[in-house]
């Protein structure tokens, strides 16, 4: 998906920035899937994070997984939320190969290579923990293996009789024994289940449009 674009080309970086945000502005505007709160939470930041950034101008450039995550989320063409000075410069960097997580003759992709720029924020040395997960052919996920206990609320890889789905998980308010559940995708209802009932095959660590 492409955000339509009305304005001149920007002459200064200041102005591109500027340009990037308003045009998010008016995204937000015309789509009401996700509010501002909900994603800074998939991004792993305090709720005020993305409002900050579109009202204040702080961060002045989104940080490079958390535009390929909002893409990802939102599917936006990454480079609607790259400044033009920042565009197509992860082909130069060294890049590190992960295995997919579904080890079947049906997957499609047995590995993928990464920029280890994108990766930067992944401790290298744990990196036989990494595998990725691919929903579709336009979305990939990575996901940490080594964790296979709630953490914190975030997305999810489980594994319900072998079959692997993502799901954001929160704990119950109502009742802290159990989880609430709510896969990432639409089709399938959230639910509430009791913390020893799920398995945890990892933690989503990065999701990316597949490039």
């Amino acid at each position: 998906m492409e955000i339509q674009n009305n304005n001149r080309n920007p002459k200064t970086r200041d102005e591109e920035l500027f340009i990037i945000r308003e045009k998010l502005k008016e995204y937000f505007s015309k789509n009401s899937k996700f509010n501002l709160r909900q994603l800074s939470r998939i991004l792993n930041k305090n709720d005020a994070y993305l409002q900050q950034y579109l009202y204040r101008g702080t961060p002045k450039i989104l940080p490079e997984e958390y535009r390929h995550k909002l893409s990802a989320t939102l599917d936006l063409d990454i480079n609607e939320l790259t400044p033009n000075w920042l565009q197509n410069k992860v082909n130069n960097n060294e890049n590190i190969n992960i295995s997919n997580i579904e080890k079947n003759d049906l997957t499609k992709d047995k590995n993928i290579s990464f920029s280890k720029l994108l990766l930067r924020s992944i401790n290298l040395l744990e990196i036989k923990n990494i595998f990725f997960y691919q929903l579709n052919e336009n979305s990939i996920t990575l996901i940490d293996i080594g964790i296979k206990d709630f953490v914190d609320e975030n997305l999810y890889l489980l594994n319900d009789k072998n079959i692997f789905f993502l799901a954001f998980i929160s704990i119950s308010q109502s009742d802290k024994t159990k989880f609430v559940v709510k896969p990432f995708q639409e089709k399938f209802s959230p639910f509430h289940i009791y913390k020893s009932h799920l398995y945890i095959f990892g933690k989503a660590i990065w999701q990316s449009s597949k490039i």
